[in-house]
């Protein structure tokens, strides 16, 4: 297959997220009896993972949580490997659930054996069958029809998100939550063809040589994927930060050149609204991705897209992610780059020293 086709089959990837989606809720609500006994008598939650799959820990964690009650952190896969009594204490009961496209991503297949070693329930969230990490783990949530052939994770890592909600919920036994995650595939369907173009007509500035991706709360693993996928298929500068973090010495870099990606929420709004208009006050382009804007965000975007899913905070964040990888992908093409297959990387990483 040449460049231009694995190019245009990575579209494709990302314009089947609302089916991707759909399949998901299917899967993770199918296995509810299955999750409700390995959540049972639990005192942590631990999300882990590497990349992309850390990114979807840090954007599931703080969703678990809130609905669960159950204290749920997000660790990178190597310091349960390296460091395990950073994350671990004595005689905790502890579920760890660890995300890899592939399930064959080394340090989240070890960080599996640290936790059966020390007796601990795990669970595996993955897009490929008959992988180690499902192989090894108490149970394994298998989302292959959200699998890529793309090295660059799309609807892989936004499946995986919805994966750990849907989780979340069905361990809450929130049925309303899961209600409104069942709407996220057709509102998805009309976010993709709202904002297709505009990804494009964004790549087309190049002005644009910098990039930041600020988001808080449950929006902070996307803000994070933001930054990911333009490192990886765009291949300059980005940034990724908690939104008032920006403020304390990255808002140096800002200038003409710079895309602030925004992703607001319904609780900071009034902060929200004061940082737009300092990085407009320093000449930063401003791209706002929100539910609904109003007259002030309006005034301060560049660029907008509104999900108008009418969904609460804890349930939207994935619908701010179509956007983002339109945005990414036209870049990458505009600049010569291969989006599906980035250069230095791989499917998965092997680390043959552990």
């Amino acid at each position: 297959m040449s460049q231009s086709e694995k190019d245009k089959q990575m579209l494709a990837e990302i314009l089947n997220q609302p089916d991707a989606w759909a399949d998901t809720i299917g899967i993770v609500e199918s296995k509810s009896s299955q999750l409700l006994e390995l959540t049972k008598g639990v005192d942590e939650i631990v999300f882990t993972g590497c990349g992309s799959g850390l990114n979807a820990a840090v954007a599931i964690a703080p969703t678990c949580q809130h609905f669960t009650g159950i204290k749920t952190r997000a660790v990178p896969a190597a310091e349960i490997v390296f460091f395990p009594e950073t994350v671990f204490v004595d005689r905790g009961r502890y579920l760890v659930v660890l995300i890899s496209r592939s399930g064959s991503t080394t340090e989240t297949v070890m960080a599996c054996d640290v936790a059966k070693t020390r007796h601990m329930q795990t669970l595996a969230i993955t897009c490929h069958p008959d992988s180690p990490l499902g192989h090894q783990s108490t149970e394994d949530l298998l989302l292959e029809p959200a699998n890529e052939a793309s090295v660059t994770t799309t609807q892989s890592l936004s499946s995986m998100i919805l994966c750990g909600q849907a989780m979340s919920g069905i361990v809450a036994k929130n049925s309303e939550y899961l209600r409104q995650l069942r709407m996220l595939p057709q509102l998805c369907r009309a976010v993709i063809d709202r904002y297709h173009d505009l990804g494009r007509h964004i790549a087309e500035n190049g002005d644009i040589t910098k990039f930041a991706f600020v988001g808080s709360g449950p929006l902070r693993g996307i803000a994070r994927e933001g930054q990911l996928k333009i490192k990886e298929m765009v291949l300059l500068p980005s940034d990724s930060y908690p939104l008032l973090d920006y403020r304390h010495g990255p808002k140096s870099n800002v200038d003409e050149h710079m895309l602030i990606t925004v992703l607001t929420s319904d609780r900071a709004k009034r902060v929200e609204i004061e940082f737009l208009a300092e990085m407009k006050s320093l000449r930063g382009k401003l791209f706002v991705i929100c539910d609904k804007a109003d007259r002030e965000v309006r005034a301060y975007a560049d660029y907008l897209a509104e999900v108008d899913s009418g969904l609460p905070e804890f349930a939207r964040d994935i619908l701010y992610l179509p956007p983002i990888h339109f945005l990414a992908y036209y870049k990458s093409l505009a600049l010569g780059q291969r989006p599906s297959s980035p250069a230095n990387l791989t499917y998965w990483v092997e680390t043959r020293q552990l």
